[in-house]
């Protein structure tokens, strides 16, 4: 057996054993229940009838569930008094009867559930879904046959003439216009480097790679995971390395001797094969799958070469001007001062003002985001969302949602502030495929790059490419153009250049910058601003030879309702006409508002659907609901925010609606379909299935399936003010400083003013002590902040239900996590797939599985048996069926979890979705 395979192998083995002990252990408890059942038939007192019950628990061990107080070991010596004492009523005895009879019902319930929960993850080993049928390499034993879409071949026809055509640009022109660029815009100075100077001094270190070690090789190994280059057997392999210290020690010593000849080094084999995949965007993308040795050195290189870059990029960005609308000069300066005091001009501190704020999320949450700060922080894919134990650094997705928070807020402040906000988007036309490689080394050659690496370089970018499924005679191309899909190198190289853009933006707005996520690029606040940044945006298109994306491309204005009369209330037409979306909102700018696009939704409804139909598993159709419904519908609706109100959440809630009615029809809900899929499928009355049992994590037997209405309902009752009414109270507080300040300065009381003024000098008029609030408002600041926070979720009413529903999953605490298995939490919800819609977007026994490391507790993400600790979405389901649970199960475990095989469930659902192509 292949190493690729061995883990999948060993937790089918292992699972295999389960659920055959499962069946036995089922077996036996039936055949006692129904001894005991039919010893109390044979009883005619009631008393005798229940004794009968509570020895046959004792007998057989019966496991109690939902005592409500009973004892067995009470209700026998009430036994004893009932044969006496007659106030021992039937009514108390029946009552007994029932409780234990339904004891018995609730363990046979636990036995089939889990039997089902085994019947599903069986059916999903063996349907996979045809997209996973398919031969990944030309010498694969089975045939290919021509499938897939249209869309598939006319974008593959695109792939190819963008990168096996050369893009010629000329290095005098890009050294030039970066000459431009990097000019002191001061005095030269005599004694200190110039910034460039000191970039490139950074740059020195580019390509010196810390010596490798097993614990540094098992990060890379990490990293190649999230990336997503490889899926299936390769995937296998690389987490079945993590758990062989020996295979790891002698890779670092190829590794390292690898890292010392990156003169010679060559593409082995080649060529290089080439798989396309769809993404649940609609859109497909071409993955380089090179041999595992290769990615993993070409990942170790790379992530040094980012963490370089970033640093040094870091440290040229503190020579920049970031400046806001209205900014203070000296002579603005002394007079708050003369007024306010020195300590008082404006308020100090990282977060203290507008402006503070906004230049601390450009500068930590956008500048330079998709680059690792570490070595071992690993790949950050466009889409992924936070993982539990890093650091404090945002996700991709976490930033996605805060930019979208930022742009609400911003339009907000400055309609109010300054009647008017302008906002510009575009991105770059195949990004990733286009970057001429030219430009790339001529960059490189400017920031005084080593030649040798610059060398190394062309050798990996200049690779020679054959489409895998083209077959073992498909002729070898050379990539002339571009860089490879997921590999950290490639990001590294993309930021260099976008570094440039960054800097150019901010010289041509004079301390403004563009907010950019990879090459999705956002500009917003004056309409003067945004013509000066797309002036820069086309200069530097022109000079690096990339092409803007204008079908993406961008700007809308938006005016104060009483200011719209003026006469530069429309776009100036030097501006790019088009809509402005984030993710399936389009900017409404007469309403200066964000719509839903019920037009895309329509058409992602439509390939929800196919992608459905497409899974042969009830396990793969929960996988695929998750990711499509859960995540990429939930994030690019936008996650509600003080900054975006009620109506946007009605918005949301409106639309998931729309989705169900069109996936299921006006009679039906996703709960409903699964039924009748079981039912059909596996003979269980489908009435009979507990809603719980489809929305319950699966460490405890349930489906897993995620709500997206949930989150919407829990953070609705915290919307009642309009963003607008929020920001509003901020400029009213300000007139209640103002007349404090004013108050002061009329009683004399000067502060530590130096000068002192004539007893009738008049204080500063309210406009001027509010000319600039971006800078010393601490009331705007505080409002300003708020818009930019996530709404609370409501808080729930502990019940006592609850918490014996809660007390019932005490057993499970500690019992091992399987969160190891995959690298994943058990949602199966895929990182990538909260892209936006238009983005490139052994045991010999069978008890438990183990594995060496892994962790203890619960692995389902924010879920487990302390209320307080867990995580708002799960107070919410478990508030919800936590009833129906006491009452069918005793408690919220559908089945027991020693028995059930949650090993192989997380490692399957640890791979992304593979679409439908």
């Amino acid at each position: 057996m292949s190493s690729a395979g061995a883990v999948t192998s060993t937790l089918r083995h292992v699972t295999d054993r389960k659920l055959s002990k499962l069946a036995e252990h089922q077996k036996h408890f039936e055949a006692n229940k129904r001894s005991i059942l039919e010893a109390v038939q044979k009883q005619k007192r009631p008393a005798d009838k229940v004794a009968m019950l509570v020895q046959g628990h004792k007998r057989f061990a019966v496991k109690l569930h939902n005592g409500n107080g009973k004892s067995l070991s009470n209700i026998s010596h009430f036994l004893d008094q009932a044969r006496h004492d007659p106030s021992v009523s039937n009514s108390l005895l029946g009552e007994w009867q029932t409780w234990l009879e339904q004891n018995l019902e609730i363990q046979s319930d636990k036995y089939n559930y889990a039997v089902l929960f085994g019947q599903l993850l069986t059916e999903w080993i063996e349907k996979p879904n045809e997209t996973l049928l398919r031969p990944a390499s030309p010498d694969s034993d089975a045939d290919f046959e021509i499938t897939g879409r249209k869309e598939m071949y006319e974008q593959r026809k695109q792939w190819e003439e963008k990168v096996f055509t050369e893009k010629k640009t000329d290095k005098t022109r890009i050294h030039a216009y970066l000459d431009g660029l990097f000019a002191s815009n001061g005095s030269p100075r005599k004694t200190k480097k110039s910034d460039l100077e000191s970039l490139r001094d950074r740059l020195k270190k580019l390509g010196d790679i810390p010596a490798l070690t097993e614990r540094s090789l098992r990060s890379a190994i990490k990293g190649l995971l999230r990336s997503d280059l490889f899926s299936g057997q390769k995937r296998e392999a690389l987490i079945d390395l993590q758990s062989r210290p020996e295979v790891l020690k002698e890779m670092v010593d190829v590794l390292q001797m690898d890292l010392k000849a990156l003169n010679t080094w060559e593409w082995e084999p080649s060529p290089v094969p080439l798989n396309m995949r769809k993404q649940l965007n609609g859109k497909y993308r071409v993955y380089m799958d090179e041999e595992i040795h290769q990615a993993l050195f070409l990942h170790i290189i790379g992530a040094s070469c980012a963490v370089t870059f970033k640093k040094a990029f870091q440290g040229h960005l503190r020579s920049w001007t970031q400046s806001p609308h209205h900014s203070m000069n000296k002579k603005d300066y002394l007079r708050r001062q003369h007024f306010l005091g020195k300590g008082n001009v404006r308020p100090r501190g990282p977060d203290s003002s507008v402006h503070e704020i906004r230049r601390h999320a450009y500068n930590n949450d956008f500048f330079m985001t998709q680059l690792p700060s570490k070595i071992n922080e690993g790949y950050r894919s466009y889409g992924d969302e936070k993982e539990e134990a890093e650091d404090d650094t945002k996700s991709p997705m976490e930033i996605k949602q805060l930019l979208l928070r930022l742009i609400s807020t911003e339009m907000v402040l400055n309609t109010e502030l300054y009647d008017e906000f302008t906002i510009l988007q575009s991105d770059f036309q195949w990004f990733g495929p286009s970057l001429p490689h030219s430009t790339i080394y001529a960059i490189l050659e400017y920031f005084s790059v080593k030649p040798d690496l610059i060398s190394f370089f062309k050798k990996v970018l200049e690779s020679p490419l054959v489409f895998a499924h083209d077959g073992p005679e498909a002729e070898t191309h050379v990539r002339k153009c571009g860089v490879p899909m997921s590999h950290v190198l490639s990001d590294a190289l993309g930021e260099m250049i976008m570094f440039c853009l960054d800097l150019a933006v901010n010289k041509k707005t004079h301390g403004r910058n563009l907010y950019r996520f990879h090459d999705d690029l956002w500009f917003w606040g004056q309409e003067s601003a945004c013509i000066d940044a797309w002036n820069a945006l086309q200069e530097f298109s022109a000079v690096m030879g990339l092409e803007l994306n204008m079908e993406k491309t961008a700007a809308a204005k938006v005016v104060k309702a009483d200011a719209k009369s003026q006469p530069k209330a429309s776009l100036d037409p030097s501006l790019p006409k088009g809509e402005v979306r984030w993710g399936f909102l389009i900017l409404d700018a007469e309403a200066g508002r964000w719509k839903i696009d019920q037009n895309s939704v329509d058409e992602h409804t439509k390939e929800l659907r196919r992608q459905l139909e497409a899974c042969r598993s009830v396990l793969a159709w929960v996988q695929a609901w998750n990711s499509y419904v859960a995540q990429f519908f939930t994030n690019n609706f936008g996650k509600p925010s003080y900054s975006l109100g009620r109506e946007h959440i009605d918005m949301a809630i409106k639309a998931f609606e729309t989705i169900q009615q069109a996936v299921f029809g006006d009679a039906g809900n996703v709960a409903d379909h699964l039924r009748s899929v079981i039912e059909s499928r596996f003979n269980v009355p489908g009435h009979n299935i507990p809603d719980a049992f489809f929305y319950l994590p699966a460490e405890l037997g349930g489906l897993e399936l995620r709500n997206p209405f949930v989150h919407l309902y829990g953070v609705r009752p915290d919307s009642k003010k309009s963003p607008q009414d929020i920001l509003r109270q901020g400029l009213a507080d300000d007139e209640v400083d103002y007349e404090h300040a004013k108050e002061e300065w009329d009683q004399g009381e000067h502060h530590d003013n130096a000068d002192r003024v004539e007893a009738d000098e008049p204080f500063m008029s309210f406009e001027e002590f509010t000319r600039f609030r971006e800078q010393t408002s601490v009331c705007l600041r505080s409002k300003y902040k708020s818009l930019l926070e996530p709404y609370k979720q409501c808080s729930l009413v502990r019940t006592a239900v609850v918490d014996n529903a809660l007390n019932s999953l005490s057993d499970i605490d500690n019992y091992p996590s399987a969160r190891g298995l995959g690298g994943t939490n058990l949602l199966g919800a895929d990182e990538e797939d909260v892209l936006s819609p238009d983005e490139d977007s052994d045991s010999s026994d069978s008890e438990s599985v183990r594995v060496p490391g892994e962790a203890r507790g619960w692995s389902t993400r924010g879920f487990g048996s302390n209320w307080f600790s867990m995580d708002s979405y799960w107070q919410w389901i478990v508030s919800l069926y936590a009833s129906e649970m006491m009452r069918r199960f005793g408690g919220l475990a559908l089945g027991e979890r020693s028995l059930l095989p949650i090993g192989l469930v997380s490692m399957l659902r640890s791979e992304k979705t593979r679409w439908q192509g």
